[in-house]
């Protein structure tokens, strides 16, 4: 039985290998570019250290990194190691901050079973987390745009802020982005007409009340306002079609990710139970699922 600690970095892995008694066994630096498949560039260096060598217990800091993922699908069996916790034992026995160091450390640490075992997910279940991962990144990404343009609408003219409630999207709704597209500057949004302002709001999806949405519109963007210079205002409009493309950019991925994401969580054998959660949502239950 063979303990392995492996520390990583961005270009290569220091792995040191103990056996049941502590003593070191073997050692080596696998390199990124000189390695095109690193598991089995580590299982061919664990092969000539005996014959169990498959039973190698791995321990690594990062359990996420692409190498344990891949070295868990192997079949090999990966454990987590606490970097604080690495920490504490590097400074309590005075070690060098080296990497060759760090991964016997790292490997002693498993041998002395000062770990936390991983639970392997099926894939059904891996592939569930990822996109509920790359969701609620885009969510997050789709705020900060939103943000990005609220701040710079702000500073350039504050009535299309509080144009569009909450209530039916704010500035993220598609009639939103439509408008604000055509005319991102209040003079420009002051030559708009009802006929103009209708089919921009039929464009961007709207069906009912369009008339009477854009007559309210146009009566907000009939009221005076503080004006900038035409040419200072003419850059604020390039910023905010750039922020408004970045925003529609976001949405897209956002919606994208959600489809898949509502894909993923219906298509897992523990939909029907999480789903009968009462009050809970598509989102919410593949967020809860993938992270169970």
């Amino acid at each position: 039985m063979f303990y392995a600690g492996c520390d990583w970095s961005d270009q290569w892995l220091d792995i040191a290998v103990l056996d049941r008694f502590g003593a070191v066994v073997g050692e080596t630096r696998i390199v990124y570019a000189e390695s095109p498949d690193p598991v089995a560039r580590y299982r061919e260096f664990l092969a000539p250290l005996g014959r169990r060598w498959r039973a190698t217990v791995t321990g690594m800091e990062d359990v996420n990194i692409l190498f344990a993922r891949s070295l868990t699908s192997s079949g090999m069996d990966v454990v987590h190691v606490d970097p604080t916790r690495a920490a504490r034992h590097r400074v309590a026995r005075g070690i060098p901050k080296t990497d060759r160091a760090d991964a016997r450390l790292i490997a002693s640490m498993t041998l002395a079973g000062e770990y936390r075992p991983l639970i392997a997910n099926s894939p059904q279940a891996e592939a569930l987390r990822v996109v509920a991962h790359a969701h609620r990144a885009a969510v997050a990404h789709r705020v900060e745009a939103l943000h990005a343009l609220r701040a710079a609408l702000t500073r350039s003219w504050p009535t299309a802020v509080s144009a569009w409630p909450n209530s039916v999207g704010g500035l993220r709704s598609s009639q939103a982005r439509a408008v604000l597209n055509a005319a991102p500057t209040p003079r420009a949004a002051h030559r708009l007409d009802r006929t103009s302002l209708a089919t921009l709001l039929t464009a961007a999806g709207r069906k009912r009340a369009v008339q009477n949405e854009a007559e309210r519109l146009r009566m907000i963007f009939a009221r005076p306002v503080m004006l900038l210079d035409p040419r200072v205002e003419d850059a604020e409009a390039l910023r905010v079609r750039h922020l408004l493309a970045a925003l529609d950019h976001a949405v897209r991925q956002a919606d994208d990710l959600h489809q898949a994401l509502v894909q993923h969580y219906t298509a897992h054998p523990f939909h029907p139970l999480m789903a009968g959660v009462p009050g809970i949502g598509d989102t919410l239950g593949a967020y809860l699922l993938a992270e169970i």
